[in-house]
């Protein structure tokens, strides 16, 4: 439910609620009006804390909002940075590696051409 619509319905409760109470009540038109007057400052009250409390909420989303975006940020910057020291870390090892395995193959064709030899 939107907060329009939750407004509008208040409002729309509180002039019904306040038009039955007129009809069926039994005091004077003097307790009526005060009566009256004391429900409308009630739902001034109301209605201005509510607008309090969603300007507070609204306040805490952004920062929120924005905290969050600066926190991606920085993770995002950091893991990138820790793969790129990762790769420069590791790439010493992948060529010994690449190296070994190079080395691994030029014995094998050795023994090979070795074992083909007649005797």
């Amino acid at each position: 439910m939107s907060g329009k619509a939750l407004f509008y319905g208040f409002i729309t409760g509180s002039i019904i609620g306040g038009a039955i109470t007129l009809l069926s009540t039994p005091k004077s038109g003097t307790e009526v009006q005060e009566t009256i007057v004391h429900n409308v400052n009630g739902l001034m009250d109301s209605l201005s804390n509510v607008k309090e409390q969603t300007m507070e909420l609204k306040n805490k989303v952004e920062t929120v909002a924005k905290e969050g975006a600066s926190t991606f940020k920085t993770v995002s910057t950091d893991v990138q940075n820790s793969i790129k020291e990762w790769k420069k870390d590791v790439e010493p090892t992948v060529t010994d590696i690449q190296r070994s395995i190079e080395e691994l193959h030029q014995t094998i064709d050795q023994l090979e051409a070795e074992i083909k030899k007649p005797l």
